[in-house]
């Protein structure tokens, strides 16, 4: 059960650190359209 657990956990760590690159990812595209998305 615990295992189970740890693996949910890594699961979720997983998924924040894609939507954290995606994120990112949109930022850098709006500074290259002339954006600025610290601005909003």
């Amino acid at each position: 059960r615990a295992e189970q657990e740890k693996q949910r956990a890594e699961q979720e760590k997983q998924r924040a650190e894609q939507e954290k690159q995606r994120a990112e990812r949109l930022a850098t595209k709006l500074r290259e359209l002339g954006l600025d998305p610290d601005a909003y």
